[in-house]
C-alpha cells in the first residue's frame, strides 16, 4: 500500500465486485455490496456537519500547515508567471494579489458582521456574476470552456485562475464567480452546501450558462473545470442540469446532450461527485497529496462508488490555491487505481484510462 492509499477511506471487498462493460448499465448485485455506503448520502445531513467539525478539530495541525502554506510560507516576490499567463496567487510582485490578500484579512477580521449579513449579500448579488474569456480561438469555435473558482478567491483571483487555463490549453474560459467572505465563512459554506447540497446562485448561474451551451447545435464540446468549492458547486450542477434534460420527454432536448460535457476538478472536496447513467463523456479529480480540503474530499472518497471518475494524485505535494500549488503538468500525477464499482464513463476503461485526458489538451511537449 502506497503512502497516499494510508489517506483513504477503505470499502469492504466481496465476491460480487466484477467488471462493469456497459458504462450506463450498472450490475444490481457488485452494487448492492456498497448499499449501505451508496445509501448514507440520505441521512441526516446535520451528522454530515458534525462529521466534517469533528475532523477539523482533530486534525487541527493541518489547519494550521494548511492556513501557512495558502498566506505566509506562500507569499513571493519574483513574478512566478507572466501576466497574461495567470498570476501566482501569492506573488506580490503584483498589486491586485496585495489587494486581495488584504481583502481576505479583512474577511477574517469581519467574520461575525460577515454572518449576520450574509443573507442580505446573497440576496445582492447579480446571478450574472461571472468572467467573459479574454481569448477567442476559430480552430475551437465548438467548444465552451467553463471554471468555477473555490475558497478564498474575489474576482481577481478568479481572472487569474482563467487566464491560466486560457494560456496553458489556448482556449477561451468563462469563469462562474463563487464570492469569497473570508476562510472561516467559506469553510462553514462548503460544509454546509456539501451537506446539506445547497443550491446557491452560483449553481444556478453555472447550471443555465452550461446548459445553454449543451443545447448549442454549434457547440461539440463543453469543458468544466472546478477547484475546491467550486467542485461541490459543480456535483450540484451535474444533478440539475440531468434533471433539466430528462424528467419531460416532450422537450426538443434530452439527457443525450450531457455526452457532449467533460468535467475536471481540483482539490475537490465533494461528498459524492455522480455522473448520472455514464453520460459525461469524462471526468478527472486531480489533488496535491497534502492537501487539506483534498484530504477531506476525494482522497477520502476515492473508493466510495458514488464518486464518480478518474482520479489523479500529485505525490508529496501541500498546498491549495489553484495557481499557486497545483501543477498542470501531466508527468506530476500518479493515476489512483480505483474499483471496478467506481468506473461509470469509457474514458475510465481501455488503454487510455490510466492517462490525464485533461492535462493532455494541447501540451506543449506533445
Amino acid at each position: 500500500m502506497s503512502k497516499s492509499e494510508n489517506l483513504y477511506t477503505k470499502l469492504p471487498k466481496t465476491d460480487d465486485s466484477r467488471n462493469m462493460p456497459n458504462a450506463t448499465k450498472v450490475d444490481k448485485n457488485c452494487y448492492n455490496a456498497f448499499c449501505m455506503v451508496a445509501g448514507d448520502h440520505m441521512d441526516n445531513p446535520w451528522k454530515y456537519v458534525r462529521q466534517d467539525l469533528c475532523y477539523l478539530i482533530s486534525h487541527w495541525f493541518d489547519i494550521i500547515k494548511f492556513l501557512l502554506d495558502n498566506s505566509i510560507f506562500g507569499i513571493r516576490f519574483n513574478n512566478s508567471k507572466i501576466p497574461k499567463g495567470g498570476s501566482d496567487e501569492l506573488d506580490l510582485s503584483y498589486w491586485e494579489n496585495w489587494k486581495s490578500m488584504l481583502f481576505q484579512l479583512w474577511c477574517f477580521f469581519n467574520t461575525i458582521p460577515a454572518i449576520i449579513l450574509y443573507p442580505m449579500r446573497e440576496m445582492q448579488l447579480k446571478e450574472e456574476e461571472s468572467r467573459d474569456p479574454l481569448i477567442e480561438v476559430e480552430e475551437h469555435n465548438d467548444e465552451k470552456w467553463f471554471f468555477i473558482n473555490g475558497v478564498m478567491a474575489n474576482k481577481h483571483w478568479l481572472d487569474e485562475n482563467c487566464k491560466r487555463l486560457e494560456h496553458r490549453f489556448n482556449r477561451g474560459v468563462t469563469g462562474i464567480f463563487n464570492s469569497s467572505y473570508g476562510i472561516i465563512w467559506d469553510t462553514a459554506e462548503t460544509i454546509v452546501s456539501r451537506s446539506f447540497d445547497d443550491e446557491t446562485i452560483p449553481v444556478r448561474w453555472a447550471s443555465w450558462n452550461i446548459f445553454k451551451a449543451l443545447k448549442d447545435e454549434n457547440v461539440k464540446r463543453v469543458v468544466l473545470v472546478a477547484h475546491s468549492e467550486g467542485s461541490v458547486i459543480t456535483n450540484l450542477v451535474i444533478k440539475k442540469l440531468y434533471w433539466e434534460l430528462s424528467y419531460s420527454e416532450q422537450d426538443d432536448y434530452n439527457e443525450q446532450l450531457l455526452k457532449k460535457l467533460e468535467v475536471y476538478t481540483f482539490a475537490n472536496i465533494s461528498r459524492e461527485f455522480i455522473n448520472p447513467k455514464g453520460l459525461i463523456r469524462c471526468i478527472e479529480h486531480y489533488a496535491n497529496e497534502d492537501d487539506l480540503i483534498a484530504k477531506m474530499g476525494v482522497l477520502q472518497e476515492s473508493e466510495n462508488p458514488r464518486f464518480h471518475g478518474k482520479i489523479f494524485i500529485n505525490k508529496n505535494a501541500r498546498g491549495h490555491l489553484f495557481n499557486r500549488y497545483y501543477s498542470l503538468d501531466p508527468k506530476d500525477y500518479e493515476f489512483y487505481k480505483r474499483p471496478d464499482e467506481c468506473l461509470f464513463s469509457e474514458c475510465e476503461k481501455g488503454e487510455n484510462a490510466q492517462k490525464p485526458t485533461f492535462l493532455f489538451i494541447n501540451h506543449p511537449k506533445l
